[in-house]
């Protein structure tokens, strides 16, 4: 499989994103937050990051703790491809606050979404400020 086929998918292992539902699930009422990395774009491999915010509808991940994220990173020879973070009560669709708070262009940005009580979870990609939708298709292992 050529997983740089369509520059608009990312792709995500099945047990990550699992894994990122489950976290996201377990800091209800409040937003969870980290980041993903791999190969070739892709989110191999999960970094749980506390969310220092504690908010029912922010996110804040320190400088330090994004920074050893990135040390394991390395040590793990993956690159930073994605961040994510939940919504607990709102869709699937970055807020004005996400747009611009966002310091990564062109890194995939997901949003786990507990709306109503369902589980959506949507990629996009931002550059200066633009939101695009990505498609997010789940590799198996």
């Amino acid at each position: 499989m050529n997983l740089e086929a369509n520059p608009e998918d990312f792709y995500i292992k099945k047990s990550v994103y699992e894994e990122m539902i489950a976290y996201c699930k377990q800091a209800l009422p409040y937003e969870a937050c980290g980041l993903l990395s791999g190969m070739n774009g892709t989110g191999n491999t999960l970094w749980k990051i506390k969310n220092e915010s504690l908010s029912l509808n922010r996110f804040y991940m320190s400088k330090e703790a994004i920074k050893h994220a990135g040390m394991g990173m390395h040590e793990k020879h993956e690159k930073f491809t994605g961040i994510f973070h939940s919504h607990p009560t709102s869709l699937a669709i970055p807020s004005s606050h996400d747009i611009e708070n966002n310091p990564y262009d062109d890194i995939a940005y997901l949003i786990v979404s507990f709306y109503k009580g369902k589980v959506d979870v949507r990629c996009y990609k931002m550059n200066n400020k633009k939101v695009v939708p990505f498609n997010l298709l789940i590799m198996d292992e």
